[in-house]
């Protein structure tokens, strides 16, 4: 049986009290959601306020004052008013936010004053320790705000006049061979944005539903519910109501639904979403893939600017033949399906609804009507008609959740095809009812004769309503038939640097909250998939001179190295020649995205069998005769393309399932906080390891982390150095040097350093780290503040 959101908050106080302080904060968010479904507004006021507690001393204070306001704006018991107006001054010092600090604190004062049941001597003591709050605020400097303050500038960007999102040094190009594309106007030096764009549209991938915001992708913490449905979560009240205004509250009813049509039909629909909010007219939004003109590229307005709206999203490619029957015939059941729940939201721009149509005519002609005898009739006649509006509306909704079961399944498809046939039917006997039900059922002897030609007319007028209803559907339909056919080329998948799953597990210290980032292993994650219309303007190189990065679900685009003027952008969309040979390239790039790759990588064809870049080292054997890369394609006996030696693939999987044998052994041992056991359990695991993979194999990489995970842990941080370093040097061969992957280790090997009192290599590892992070993360976020005051520290040592 579930428990209640009194339970679980009982719970939450259980373990804030022991001061488990992490566990706290689940028991306290499973109080908001339930309370958020069943409970009343004070029982979730208390819930949010509650969390507020755990999450101030786990020095989360932003989000600490977010749920001050939440528990506020929910009706929080006056009685209690001071706890969080103290709470809030307090998070709001920690923030360098002096100012409102004060304000805060004299707001527990006022609320002290006005709560009559408090003692004398509890209101004293309570008086007492807000003064000195007060007087703390005014000894304090405005160091940390005037420090925010001057940070907020420092990465200046100045958009393109021409090409939104874009920066003022690219120009948009066009011709046959390469199609559209982005060049470089002036000199664009290392590190400077070229594009800074939010997604036109984006839909959170259903594997992280609960762990990240639904609206802006960031990992979730205390996260907030929609009130409705309970499913849809987000990070912030504003990511809230951003995601209400340009489209939960359509889609809040249809969850089943959409998670059932997919990932590519769900952003087809807020594409469209999207634009509607534009105030696109429902006539633009029946986008039709056009050839570029002669006198501007294809998605430019009028004057020749890019404006990254709508117009662009129906320039890109769909690639219509290069998509299977089967495909093909799944986007139009998906669209039928699309069509059938939100066309008339989507639609209502231009053509009422239904029951607002029967609304204007029913009040039109009961005013021209002034004979008291006909009243009933037409009121009976109006609750008749909103009857059959009552009946239609329950089979939409039925047959919506009818659907959310499979779709992929024979009978479901006929099963939904046929509730839907059933909802166009009585909608179109109520469109034809709406205009002749008051005239047909009339009696009255002065009305006749024009009544009579009046119906006639109406019959017409109805006919033609629906005709341009099914006409306006069927377009609507092709539109999001377009929008999922491009969709497999011009989707960007959004990712983040994350811990792994197993440290997730792995036990928290209750005084900080959370595993030091010393002993954390990270990886990049698929969050969600996004539509990027300037984004999608890059062409594709496997020697990209730019990189890509995502802030939430903002994408930033740096450049690596110097773009010179006239020097095409170019942008990796994932084969990379560091990691795949020519022809492994192009495969996977025809495949994905329908054409042959001509850079000047692949076209040069420098990369050759014997070479140690052509294969994919972080999944490659080690050769036992010339220690070279041996990437196992087939079952049975498999030869070096280096040397020729023989190699017997059999054997080294054996042995490779033996290590990763010993190697869940030692995370159980580590999860337990057993480091000794652990080493022990890491150290055969590392023989085996060594002689049957690769030296750059992934496997090898996260041995020498969780190796330097345990020393770390145990306070030996030479050990844990060598090890993390060795690690790096994997981690920069698999992703590159300059991958956010290796900005991460970094940092890790940086605290190792600065922990072991190691200056000098904590100082060049401070640096590559700061360069990367700056690279990808820009110089005021949080990472580059946190080495940089690390850098300041060693330098007055």
């Amino acid at each position: 049986m579930s428990k209640t959101a009194l339970e679980w908050r009982q719970m939450g106080n259980m373990f804030f009290k022991q001061r488990y302080y992490p566990k706290a904060l689940d028991c306290y968010t499973e109080s908001v959601l339930m309370a958020s479904r069943t409970s009343s507004m004070e029982d979730l006021s208390l819930a949010y306020a509650n969390r507020s507690a755990a999450l101030f001393y786990l020095n989360e204070f932003k989000i600490c004052l977010q749920d001050i306001e939440m528990a506020l704006d929910h009706g929080y018991p006056n009685d209690m008013l001071y706890k969080l107006y103290q709470r809030k001054g307090l998070c709001l010092m920690n923030l360098g936010l002096v100012q409102d600090a004060v304000l805060a604190f004299q707001d527990a004062m006022d609320a002290i004053k006005e709560h009559s049941a408090l003692s004398q001597q509890k209101r004293s003591c309570l008086e007492k320790e807000l003064q000195k709050h007060l007087q703390s605020c005014k000894q304090r400097n405005l160091v940390g705000s005037d420090k925010e303050n001057s940070m907020k500038n420092k990465d200046q960007f100045v958009e393109s006049e021409l090409i939104a999102n874009a920066s003022q040094g690219v120009c948009l190009k066009y011709d046959e061979t390469k199609g559209r594309h982005l060049v470089a106007k002036s000199d664009i030096s290392a590190g400077s944005v070229v594009i800074q764009e939010l997604p036109y549209a984006s839909v959170l991938l259903a594997d992280h539903n609960q762990s990240h915001c639904h609206f802006c992708h960031r990992q979730l913490v205390a996260p907030i519910p929609c009130a409705k449905c309970v499913w849809a979560l987000y990070c912030s009240k504003p990511c809230l109501q951003s995601a209400r205004e340009e489209h939960h509250l359509i889609e809040c009813p249809h969850r089943k639904l959409l998670l059932q049509l997919g990932t590519f039909a769900w952003l087809s629909l807020r594409l469209l979403l999207h634009a509607k909010k534009e105030k696109t007219d429902s006539e633009t939004m029946m986008c039709e893939l056009k050839e570029p003109s002669e006198l501007r590229v294809a998605g430019c307005e009028p004057d020749g600017s890019y404006k990254a709206g709508y117009n662009a999203v129906c320039s890109l490619m769909p690639h219509t033949s290069n998509h299977t029957q089967q495909e093909l015939d799944s986007y139009q059941q998906k669209a039928e399906c699309l069509a059938r729940c939100f066309g008339h939201h989507l639609l209502s721009q231009d053509v009422k609804s239904s029951k607002e149509m029967l609304a204007q005519d029913i009040n039109s002609k009961l005013s021209n009507l002034a004979v008291d005898s006909q009243t009933d009739s037409h009121t009976d006649n109006a609750k008749a008609i909103d009857s059959v509006n009552s009946k239609c509306d329950a089979t939409c909704d039925e047959a919506t959740q009818d659907s959310a079961t499979d779709i992929t399944d024979g009978s479901q498809k006929d099963s939904l095809n046929k509730a839907f046939d059933s909802v166009d039917r009585q909608i179109s006997i109520r469109s034809l009812n709406e205009t002749t039900h008051v005239d047909k059922n009339t009696d009255h002897s002065t009305l006749a004769a024009e009544s009579q030609n009046e119906n006639q007319a109406n019959s017409d007028k109805a006919f033609d309503s629906i005709d341009q209803k099914n006409s306006k559907t069927s377009k609507l339909i092709d539109t999001f038939i377009l929008h999922m056919k491009q969709m497999k080329c011009n989707a960007h998948a959004i990712t983040a640097v994350e811990p792994v799953q197993e440290d997730k597990n792995v036990s928290y210290d209750n005084s900080r909250g959370r595993l030091s980032e010393m002993v954390m292993t990270t990886e990049q994650v698929r969050l969600a998939t996004a539509v990027y219309p300037t984004a999608s303007l890059m062409n594709h190189s496997c020697v990209p001179n730019v990189i890509a990065s995502f802030h939430g679900r903002q994408l930033v685009v740096k450049a690596i190295r110097t773009i010179k003027a006239g020097e095409e952008i170019l942008h990796c969309y994932g084969p990379h020649a560091k990691h795949m040979d020519t022809a492994t390239r192009r495969q996977a790039l025809q495949e994905q995205y329908f054409f042959t790759c001509n850079c000047t990588a692949c076209e040069s064809n420098t990369d050759d069998s014997t070479s140690d870049e052509a294969c994919d080292w972080s999944k490659a054997y080690r050769c036992p005769n010339c220690e070279g890369p041996v990437q196992v394609l087939g079952i049975g006996q498999q030869k070096c393309g280096k040397c020729g030696e023989d190699i017997n693939d059999q054997v080294l999987k054996q042995q490779e399932v033996k290590a990763t044998r010993l190697f869940s052994q030692a995370l159980e041992f580590l999860h337990g906080s057993d480091f000794e056991g652990c080493i022990s359990a890491l150290r055969p695991c590392y023989e085996i390891r060594t002689k049957v993979l690769y030296k750059y194999h992934k496997d090898m990489a996260e041995t020498q982390d969780c190796m330097a995970r345990c020393y770390a842990s145990l306070g030996k941080f030479s050990e844990a150095g060598d090890h993390l370093a060795s690690s790096v040097v994997i981690i920069e061969k698999i992703f590159g040097e300059d991958s956010i992957e290796v900005a991460h280790e970094l940092h890790k090997l940086a605290q190792i350093y600065f922990n072991g009192k190691e200056v000098e290599k904590a100082r060049d590892v401070i640096d590559k780290a700061l360069r990367l992070f700056t690279l990808h993360y820009g110089s005021t976020h949080e990472l580059v503040e946190e080495l940089s005051q690390m850098k300041h520290c060693l330098m007055e040592l």
